[in-house]
């Protein structure tokens, strides 16, 4: 055994270079470059395997129910050539360097590849790195381990638990709801928040309140005006709940009684308070920072932060501008730590504190966070952003600039201030002004105080107890109070936080997956709930209640990094959910209530008939229906629910008519792009092979056949003419900017509907279809004239 291990050292080292496998091409050439000759890197291009979902029923769960809950993995479809190119290096290669993203996604990823290019436990060298930058490459290549397999197992107990939730609910709501409806383990309680949300803001009923404020003077001394707002009436609080303030009446006699009042500074107090430095970034708060701060979807940060992490090419080369971007632990390196005192002692030496600051992972909703990551840094400090903003886009500069500032900020001294508060009397009632001098602006050099509550500070003059002030102008004015805030991306990434909900590499999918459904829709950056979103909701907390529950998803999420940690067993975890769980989806299957033609209380009524409305569901949406179907088929779109604001994905795409953003939309033909400026301007484009926007020439061209001016029209088999003429339909496809000439239908018509007849362009051919398609699929062949085939032999028998 000995000679055989000494042997195999030399038998690998005559293979060739080292193989280096990253997840994204784009980190493959940054590191490639780094690296340079001997090694060769290479892209897996994310998942390279997936549980199988061939077969029906729980066939198509690929996870074996009767024996341990074993995944059943196959490639994914369009990964073979992937998987076989990777193979086929690895066979040549002297080493092998697994090196994924370094969580728990990541490690799954280095073990599928592992298995499928058939690598033992000594061949598979599995690298992690925070940073993508030379030294953090060299170094993680000089120090590899073994795939963690607790990692792993927690990667499969959630793959597995999520289908299984999945493929259990998908069948309960098609049955009950409408078919191709979708339910998850996580997402569904996220769309419970907000339809909860969403009830809270129906039921708020507004209370009354006045507000009293004044602008002053003293007398003597310092004339200097200054606002006093009116906080307490006869001892008791001039705010929302008070006495004095809830009603109109009472809080005019107290306006009538302070115009006649004399005014008396009855007391100035001043303090000193401080405001610390946030912490670094975590994934949450970059994406709440960016969401406030940049007007950036959680979606479009993740995209953002990917490119800064997998590297830019600068003068001095390729190199990752920022760690590792998923991570819920704000822990600064401590030699990144010395680098950010060491800047901030050369160009800001009054603003360093004595001793570093210790930022560290704290609890949330009851769930441990994983401190196994750093917080989300630059990778240096001295890459400062307008170094770097020659090589960035403008989006990237905004997100690097974000990103460097906290994180040096968070290093430096507290800022201080002076508060004085100024209390004046006046009849039965007490004035107070605020007023705040910065003493020492500390970290507020490099980011904004972050305020809390909605204290507003002025100049006040400099005035002593006992002095007179007169009244210059009194306002009362009336309030009411407002109902609760809905999510925008940033407060519902917060609150699935709090709850312990997800984790940060699934933020911004749970987000993308609950608006791509159409449960909720994000309207002017705000969370609405949609009818089929709470219908669903509904449901499954009635007959799902467990899985619906915040407190048991949280737990859920616990015990799967007790799993990671090697303290749970993930087969365990999965068998203990399991059987309560399909027998109470049986059960529900059977005996629920179907949702299905609940009656509208609208008083809207069906167009055609005039009869009353009942709500259906389809994998689109909620619509109305008529009662009487199917003897009245009249259908009208759901009152109220206004369409999603879309998002920007990646790089900004401007409107080719209007120069104004597109946005990123979905419809139930799939994605698409739409100006921002509509209904202004009504220009789309669908998205190309490579996820970009493929705009429609500019073409004019009156129809052949019945004069209508035709448009252009993007279809799935490109763009198309389409005349508008319902008697006609004539459309000629267009090919390289082009309008491709076709035979005439000569005014055909359909002998099975009586629609229009068209000519379309096959692979094969011209051909004549029915424009009544798809419910009548009547199609037939040109002869070589052009002209319309004779029909069928039965059809000239008649």
């Amino acid at each position: 055994m000995p000679q055989a291990s000494a042997a195999a050292p030399k038998k690998a080292s005559a293979k060739g270079g080292k193989l280096v496998i990253v997840e994204s091409p784009a980190k493959a050439k940054t590191i490639k470059k780094m690296l340079g000759r001997g090694y060769s890197v290479m892209a897996s291009v994310g998942h390279i395997r997936d549980l199988d979902s061939k077969g029906r029923g729980k066939k198509a769960f690929g996870v074996d129910l009767e024996n341990g809950f074993e995944p059943r993995y196959v490639v994914i479809p369009g990964k073979k050539k992937t998987v076989d190119e990777l193979k086929a290096a690895a066979a040549k290669a002297s080493e092998v360097y697994l090196a994924p993203d370094p969580d728990r996604e990541g490690e799954a990823i280095a073990w599928h590849l592992k298995e499928a290019l058939g690598l033992n436990d000594e061949q598979a060298k599995r690298i992690t790195y925070q940073a993508v930058t030379k030294k953090a490459v060299t170094e993680a290549l000089e120090n590899p381990r073994s795939i963690d397999m607790n990692l792993v197992g927690a990667q499969k107990g959630r793959r597995v638990l999520d289908r299984i939730v999945g493929f259990s609910l998908s069948p309960f709501l098609w049955k009950k709801v409408a078919k191709n409806l979708s339910a998850g383990r996580v997402q569904s309680v996220a769309v419970r928040l907000i339809v909860e949300k969403e009830r809270d803001i129906e039921a708020f009923v507004p209370q009354e309140f006045w507000k009293i404020d004044t602008v002053l003077h003293a007398e003597e001394k310092d004339q200097t005006p200054f606002k006093a707002s009116l906080v307490s009436w006869k001892g008791d609080k001039f705010a929302l709940g008070g006495q004095y303030a809830s009603t109109e009446g009472s809080a005019r006699e107290v306006e009538a009684a302070l115009r006649a009042a004399d005014y008396r500074v009855a007391d100035v107090a001043s303090k000193d308070t401080s405001s610390k430095p946030q912490a670094p970034f975590i994934t949450s708060t970059l994406q709440q920072a960016a969401s406030g701060q940049l007007r950036f979807g959680t979606r479009r940060t993740m995209q953002i932060a990917q490119k800064l992490y997998e590297g830019i090419e600068l003068e001095e080369g390729a190199v990752g501008l920022i760690t590792y971007m998923r991570t819920d632990s704000s822990r600064l390196d401590p030699e990144a730590t010395e680098e950010i005192r060491n800047w901030i002692g050369d160009r800001y030496p009054d603003h360093l504190p004595e001793s570093a600051r210790n930022y560290g992972a704290k609890p949330k909703g009851g769930v441990k966070t994983q401190d196994a990551h750093e917080a989300v840094r630059p990778t240096s400090v001295e890459r400062t952003p307008e170094s770097v903003k020659p090589y960035l886009s403008a989006e990237q500069y905004k997100l690097y600039e974000l990103i460097w500032r906290r994180t040096v900020a968070s290093q430096m001294k507290d800022a201080r201030y002076a508060v004085t508060t100024i209390k004046v009397e006046a009849a039965d009632g007490v004035l107070e002004a605020k007023g705040r001098v910065t003493l020492f602006d500390g970290f507020t050099v490099l980011t904004p105080e972050v305020k809390k509550g909605k204290e507003e500070y002025q100049n006040l003059p400099a005035l002593e107890g006992g002095e007179t002030a007169s009244l210059d102008e009194l306002t009362a004015e009336q309030n009411w109070t407002k109902p609760p805030a809905r999510y925008t991306e940033a407060s519902l990434v917060r609150a699935l936080e709090k709850e312990g909900i997800g984790r940060p590499s699934t933020y911004a999918a749970i987000i993308q997956t609950i608006r791509e459904r159409g449960y909720v829709r994000l309207e002017k950056r705000a969370f609405h709930a949609n009818e089929l979103g709470i219908a669903v909701n509904d449901i499954l907390i009635r007959e799902f209640p467990q899985i619906m529950d915040f407190k048991f998803t949280a737990s859920m999420e616990s015990n799967l990094d007790a799993v990671e940690e090697g303290s749970a067993d993930w087969h365990e975890l999965v068998g203990e959910f399991y059987k309560p769980f399909v027998e109470r989806v049986d059960e529900a299957i059977e005996t629920a209530e179907p949702l299905k033609g609940r009656k509208w209380e609208g008083s809207e009524k069906c167009p055609v008939c005039g009869s009353h409305l009942v709500l259906r569901y389809s994998k689109t949406g909620a619509f109305l229906g008529c009662s009487e179907y199917p003897e009245c088929k009249g259908l009208m779109p759901l009152p109220g629910e206004g369409a999603d604001d879309g998002e920007t994905d990646g790089e900004p795409v401007n409107c080719p008519t209007c120069g104004k953003l597109m946005l990123l939309k979905s419809s139930r033909y799939g994605k698409f792009y739409a100006c921002s400026g509509y209904p202004d301007c009504k220009t789309t484009a669908n998205l190309g092979a490579d996820g970009q926007p493929v705009f429609l020439p500019d073409l004019k061209m009156d129809c052949d056949e019945c004069g209508t001016p035709m448009e252009i029209k993007s279809k799935k088999r490109g763009p198309v003419m389409v005349c508008p003429n319902a008697d006609c339909k004539r459309e000629l496809p267009v090919k390289d900017g082009e309008i491709v000439s076709l035979p005439k239908a000569n005014g055909a018509k359909c002998e099975k509907c009586g629609s229009p007849m068209i000519v379309r362009l096959s692979r094969r051919g011209p051909f004549l279809a029915c424009t009544g398609f798809p419910k009548c699929r009547n199609a037939k062949n040109l002869d070589q004239t052009g002209a319309v085939e004779k029909p069928a032999d039965k059809s000239e028998e008649t």
